[in-house]
């Protein structure tokens, strides 16, 4: 029992500032949807539609990403410290150019959006959007590949910090850009990310600054960069699979968004505050993901597996436990969360029914992330993306959509899908990782 509780307070002091940074993600866009829910409904619409290019791929960034942290907390349990800066020079560049990849994608905004069905009005709005968007991508990405760095060395302090001044910096800029404060031009929802690129260019500029100025450059080589296509040919092999995973994951959740489309810009208004409440939670959720994966890869690279099966395991029922409060919460407060996004008496109502009934999925979704995480820790690369492709391509799009059109649930049936949706996954991954351990013990 003593064991268990310094893992409790270990898992707690790395998960903690992981927390606060992954809510600050989330907290960096509810306040786009806020500011832009308040001045005008119609302007919320475009603000979610234009995102969807772009919140398809910056998911499949972070999976493409995602073998930063694998080897950064492998070599870091194996005392590999000058390997783990090696990790992270292969991994700069690679994040540079996904970036940029991601930035042409988002320059199609428009024509992608028409090719889902959406109206000419919402499509064009959306578009201009998208293009802005995009150019914020190439900075998120080497944001994020050093942020990984540093908490796969379990030193996520800076990033929180970061993460806590940006959020400021953001009230600021979206009030500026958005209403046209200060002589600035009145830019609606486009304003509102506008906002968003000035301050990912700020946190990329802050921990690249932190990590070459403050961290100790000898123990871990962030000096001597030895750049190689094949010295980074393992950490791309597992952001491979990571990225395609999050890809379905994330491509579901949007493709229920332009569901939501087809039902109109109330609807899609209301469904943009509902999961972005969701989001919120499952953020929260995440960082105990990323804490436990860390604590995974620490002791599959110091060989320790005993310890590889106790941390996913501790891990997975601390996260649950605190998701049940939090779903209940979100239970109770939905109708002041909704009201928080919009004046909208309509969008409010119907939000708040949506925030009721997708609450439960919140221990679903980040119970399965943690997992799938903690299997990739464990050099288990592949079959959580097998997992994901068949949950949410086979199981989540095809089921939200019977729910809200045949089977004639409509505005409802989109958290009906994600709640169903999420489950598959939490239930295959559970299967997964305990038959791995079992597969360890014979």
């Amino acid at each position: 029992m003593k064991q268990i509780w310094q893992d409790i307070k270990t898992l707690m002091t790395l998960a903690w500032p992981v927390v606060i940074s992954r809510i600050g993600i989330l907290t960096l866009g509810i306040t786009d949807t806020v500011v832009v829910g308040h001045y005008a409904s119609e302007h919320l619409a475009y603000l979610g539609i234009g995102m969807v290019p772009s919140n398809i791929f910056i998911l499949i960034m972070i999976g493409l990403l995602m073998g930063t942290s694998v080897l950064v907390s492998n070599k870091f349990g194996a005392k590999d410290y000058s390997g783990t800066g090696k990790v992270w020079w292969h991994a700069m560049p690679w994040g540079l150019s996904i970036g940029l990849v991601g930035m042409v994608f988002c320059f199609f905004g428009e024509p992608l959006l028409l090719l889902s069905g959406q109206t000419p009005e919402l499509a064009a709005a959306g578009g201009r959007i998208s293009m802005i968007a995009g150019l914020s991508l190439p900075f998120a990405a080497l944001h994020m590949t050093t942020g990984f760095f540093l908490e796969g060395i379990r030193n996520p302090r800076p990033g929180m910090v970061i993460m806590i001044v940006a959020n400021i910096a953001n009230i600021f800029a979206n009030y500026i850009f958005v209403f046209g404060a200060f002589g600035f031009p009145e830019l609606g929802a486009e304003g509102s990310i506008w906002a968003t690129l000035v301050v990912r260019f700020l946190q990329v500029v802050s921990i690249l600054s932190y990590v070459w100025f403050f961290l100790d450059h000898e123990k871990y080589g962030l000096r001597k960069p030895k750049i190689t296509w094949a010295g980074g040919r393992e950490m791309r092999a597992i952001g491979y699979a990571s990225g395609i995973s999050m890809g379905i994951e994330n491509t579901a959740f949007n493709v229920v968004i332009l569901f939501a489309g087809f039902l109109g810009t109330l609807v899609v208004a209301a469904h943009i505050i509902m999961i972005n409440v969701f989001a919120l939670f499952f953020m929260m959720g995440l960082g105990f993901g990323v804490a436990t994966a860390v604590s995974v890869g620490n002791a599959y690279g110091a060989g320790d597996m005993a310890a590889v099966k106790r941390w996913a395991w501790l891990g997975l029922s601390v996260q649950s436990v605190i998701m049940v409060f939090a779903g209940v919460f979100m239970w109770v407060a939905a109708l002041p969360m909704a009201e928080l996004f919009s004046t909208d008496a309509a969008v409010i109502k119907l939000a708040a029914a949506l925030i009721t009934l997708v609450s439960i999925g919140t221990v679903f979704d980040t119970g399965q992330s943690l997992l799938s995480m903690s299997l990739r820790a464990r050099g288990d690369t592949w079959v959580p993306t097998f997992i994901h492709l068949f949950s949410y391509g086979v199981v989540m799009i095809p089921l939200t959509y019977a729910l809200i059109f045949p089977l004639g649930r409509g505005a409802l049936g989109l958290a009906d899908g994600i709640v169903l949706g999420t489950f598959v996954p939490f239930a295959l991954v559970i299967w997964r990782y305990h038959w791995l351990d079992k597969k360890m013990a014979r």
